[in-house]
C-alpha cells in the first residue's frame, strides 16, 4: 500500500521525529542493520554504548541518513519486516488530544520495491 514517492532517505528524515522514542527492539534493528554491511562493529558498539533508547535510536537514524539513499532503504525495509517487534502501536484513548503518529500505517505507505536483492530474512528477534 505505497501512498508516497518520497525518497527513502527523505521518507526517514521526515518522521525522525516520531521515530525517536517509539522504536523497539533496537537490538533487532542493529543487528539487521550490521549483517546487511550498513553499519560496521565500531558504529554497531557507539550506538549500543549510547546511555538510553534515545540516544541509541538517535545515534541509528544519524547513521543510516548520513549514509544516504541506499541505507536508509535498507533501514525502512528492515523497519517493515520486523514491524511487530519494533514499531509502538498509538493508543485508541480517547482522552488523547492529539491523535498519535500510527508508525505501522507509515512504514506501509512505503513504496517497497520488489527486488530479489532485498528479499532477504531478516532477523526478527524474540
Amino acid at each position: 500500500m505505497a501512498c508516497t514517492s518520497q525518497s527513502a532517505l527523505k521518507y526517514v528524515v521526515n518522521a525522525r521525529p516520531h521515530l525517536v522514542g517509539e522504536l523497539k527492539s533496537l537490538s533487532v534493528i542493529l543487528e539487521n542493520l550490521y549483517q546487511q554491511g550498513v553499519l560496521i562493529d565500531e558504529e554497531v558498539s557507539k550506538i549500543k554504548a549510547e546511555k538510553d533508547d534515545y540516544d541509541r535510536t538517535r545515534a541509528i537514524l544519524d547513521s543510516v541518513t548520513r549514509k544516504g539513499e541506499d541505507a536508509c532503504y535498507r533501514f525502512l525495509r528492515i523497519i517493515d519486516q520486523t514491524r511487530r517487534r519494533t514499531l509502538e502501536r498509538p493508543t485508541n484513548e480517547a482522552s488523547t488530544e492529539a491523535k498519535s503518529f500510527d508508525l505501522h500505517h507509515w512504514i506501509s505507505c512505503f513504496p517497497f520495491k520488489e527486488d530479489a536483492e532485498m528479499q532477504q530474512n531478516y532477523i526478527r528477534g524474540n
